[in-house]
């Protein structure tokens, strides 16, 4: 039998409310870290659907979704793994983001600010292309950042 491996399609969504960003810190073994809220695309699921259910599974609330910013990849030398990162633009959030599920990596969400962000363990580290849609209005063209993997 031979195994056909898939690269895995996570999406997430960029929200914000005036200077500040919805984040997620997941917890791994003993590393800590902050992402944009998402996770795996299902089967038959469109990606703006992903995302809007994401989002009440994580954060306790409905998402609007907007268009594409930007997607990434993270594949290791190793090649043991392939993700491509998918992510889109918030349109809007019905109720105030909290921590909707327990006992997985998933610690906490919140809202940081522009100026916060920088500093945060973030993977993928794509920081720098958040800031440069965000400082533009986001009105920048949808682009492939490529391979950004991080040990």
């Amino acid at each position: 039998m031979t195994l056909i491996r898939t690269p895995r399609i996570r999406v997430a969504g960029v929200f914000t409310r005036g200077e500040e960003i919805l984040l997620a810190n997941h917890v791994r073994g003993s590393q800590s870290y902050w992402l944009l809220p998402g996770g795996g695309l299902e089967f038959g699921e469109t990606l703006a659907g992903a995302l809007e259910r994401e989002m009440m599974e994580e954060c306790a609330v409905r998402a609007r979704v907007g268009r594409l910013l930007f997607m990434a990849e993270s594949i290791p030398p190793d090649r043991h793994r392939h993700i491509l990162n998918i992510t889109l633009l918030g349109d809007g959030l019905e109720g105030e983001a909290r921590l909707n599920e327990s006992g997985g990596r998933l610690k906490a969400v919140a809202w940081k600010s522009k100026r916060e962000l920088s500093g945060l363990v973030f993977f993928p580290d794509f920081k720098a292309e958040i800031l440069r849609h965000w400082d533009s209005g986001f009105t920048l063209p949808a682009q492939s950042l490529g391979n950004l993997w991080q040990d």
